[in-house]
């Protein structure tokens, strides 16, 4: 018995040190304040981050300057996130927040300003004959290909969205997102909701029928390391899609 409790092992304290400084997956607060927190998480400074819906710069209002490389551009600098100007396997990182609620507005397609003024969605080139809540996901889906041609593997993929109520129907955007990039070679990594600090409302209602949203998410994808067939997609159409840059000749260099 003295024996036994003489050769027993010490247990071993574990690394680190007592924290409550986390970063939690839900949030009240500001794009601002959250995004230093994902960079942090899941890429390493000095990495090369495109920023394809860069506007006015509001995500990176908190981020240390010099930390990583930016490459801040929009559609309004003449870069479209659907055609991205950059080589295959090139970045670490990709962010991306569209407007992601559609406008109906008075009429079936007046209204719908975010897309056609800012996306040119509904407009030849690079238009779609989807309206509404469908050329929402068109827009994320088409960017969401440009990002595996464009990421290295392993690289990070950011993905602002929001839920919506389109013609009635509950549409859950960010479950969409997920469960078609996945056929894209995309691993999903993290979801971080954001609460709005006000209460959100309606001029008018007669008869509320759904919840009315407070909230948005920050998806974080990794693009997958090794080449494999996913979801339901075809392999060569999943190489054809990720791999060949048809869209222009490159016009950046990160090298």
């Amino acid at each position: 018995m003295l024996m036994t409790a003489r050769t027993k092992k010490k247990r071993k304290s574990p690394r680190g040190i007592p924290t409550n400084k986390l970063v939690f997956s839900a949030t009240q607060g500001t794009n601002d304040e959250l995004f230093p927190d994902i960079l942090a998480l899941y890429v390493s400074p000095s990495s090369v981050v495109a920023d394809i819906t860069f506007g006015k710069g509001v995500f990176w209002r908190r981020v240390p300057r010099g930390r990583y490389k930016v490459l801040a551009t929009d559609l309004k600098t003449g870069v479209d996130s659907r055609c991205l100007p950059y080589e295959n396997n090139s970045l670490d990182c990709i962010v991306f927040d569209p407007p992601y609620m559609h406008t109906p507005g008075g009429t079936a397609h007046v209204g719908h300003q975010n897309y056609e003024n800012y996306y040119a969605n509904n407009t030849p080139p690079n238009g779609s004959d989807k309206k509404y809540h469908e050329a929402v996901l068109d827009l994320y889906y088409k960017t969401a290909l440009e990002a595996n041609r464009v990421l290295r593997p392993g690289g990070i993929f950011i993905v602002k969205c929001g839920d919506e109520v389109c013609a009635n129907q509950q549409r859950l955007t960010h479950v969409e997102l997920i469960n078609e990039f996945s056929t894209y070679g995309f691993i999903v990594e993290d979801l971080f909701v954001v609460l709005r600090n006000n209460r959100p409302g309606v001029s008018r209602i007669l008869r509320q029928v759904h919840a009315r949203k407070n909230h948005s998410y920050f998806l974080v994808f990794q693009k997958a390391k090794a080449k494999r067939q996913v979801g339901r997609k075809s392999p060569s159409l999943f190489t054809e899609q990720i791999e060949v840059d048809v869209c222009r000749p490159v016009l950046h260099r990160t090298a």
